[in-house]
């Protein structure tokens, strides 16, 4: 038996380069860098803080595009964090569904269950075991360094 203890983190930010690919699945991009929570709004649960440390690169893979909308499905994969709550401690991988939408320029990270497992864990009895299965979401708006200026990720229509 595992438990669902939702975690909610106020404060995340994500940095990365995008590239161009070909392909359906095509890799256009990756998170060189992500922070979750902060000194000053930390992820939390019922139970108390959690800090979350993620292990990067995370790859941006585009699947379908759908140009009357101007939005791209696809995922974020190679997912790969450590998470620490009081004596507890474990690791979480995989990939979580996204779609980046490019009149807005926000990438909508929304996994599913099953996409990410708990790779392992330690002192959490069965608050957190191997059969957990967490998820990710959040919204990230993605815009190119040092400008307002929002990239458009194009790719094959389904």
């Amino acid at each position: 038996m595992t438990f669902n203890i939702p975690v909610t983190c106020t404060a995340s930010s994500a940095s990365g380069t995008l590239t161009g690919g070909n392909g359906n699945p095509a890799k256009v991009g990756s998170v060189g860098a992500v922070t979750i929570g902060t000194i000053t709004s930390p992820c939390s649960t019922i139970l108390g803080n959690i800090t979350i440390t993620a292990t990067t690169p995370w790859s941006i893979v585009a699947r379908d595009y759908d140009p009357s909308t101007g939005v791209t499905t696809g995922h974020v994969g190679d997912i790969s964090a450590k998470a620490v709550l009081g004596a507890c401690f474990f690791t979480v991988a995989g990939k979580a569904s996204s779609s980046y939408d490019n009149s807005t320029g926000v990438l909508a990270v929304n996994s599913v269950p099953g996409e990410l497992t708990v790779a392992s864990a330690t002192n959490c009895g069965t608050l957190v075991t191997t059969s957990t299965r967490p998820t990710f979401k959040g919204d990230y708006l993605v815009k190119v360094k040092g400008t307002s200026t929002i990239p458009k990720i194009t790719g094959s229509q389904p």
